[in-house]
């Protein structure tokens, strides 16, 4: 025989949102119609509130990579964020147009892409890219970066905002 424990949706707004879906996923394994019915409105109530209390927070598979996209580069700590990104594939690199360039003293320069990322190199460059120009920043060796435009240089690069 199933044994349920099912919760008031006062509990249930309280418990934690892996307990919500695993509540709402028992659901389907009761046989009485009625029963059903009434665990997924009541399970489905709990997780509405939760929503709305800001405990639990609901994102699709295109703002969870663009959520990624605009991190690249940063230093996160290793915490599921983004749920365990299993499916996700890796992000290795951003494609970006260059928007604007300021040279720094000992040759360096700081640039701005058009997803709103700024980033400076960690070397001398002697060419640096123009307004326009595409950039591609690729993930190096050891947390570094290595930014490559048409007809420059590759120059390691760190992300500043």
């Amino acid at each position: 025989m199933l044994s349920i424990i099912l919760l008031t949706a006062a509990q249930a707004a309280s418990a934690p949102a892996p307990r919500l879906i695993d509540d709402l996923a028992a659901c389907r394994a009761i046989a009485a119609s009625d029963a059903r019915l009434a665990c997924f409105d009541r399970t489905a109530k709990a997780v509405i509130e939760a929503r709305d209390d800001k405990a639990i927070v609901v994102l699709d598979r295109g703002e969870v990579q663009k959520a990624k996209k605009s991190l690249f580069g940063f230093s996160l700590p290793s915490i599921k964020l983004f749920g365990d990104g299993k499916d996700d594939a890796q992000l290795k690199q951003l494609v970006g147009t260059m928007q604007a360039s300021t040279v720094l003293p000992g040759g360096l320069i700081r640039f701005a892409l058009d997803d709103g990322g700024q980033w400076e190199t960690t070397e001398q460059v002697m060419m640096p890219p123009r307004r326009g120009d595409v950039v591609t920043i690729k993930a190096g060796s050891l947390g570094s970066y290595i930014a490559t435009a048409p007809g420059r240089r590759a120059a390691r690069v760190r992300r500043i905002r």
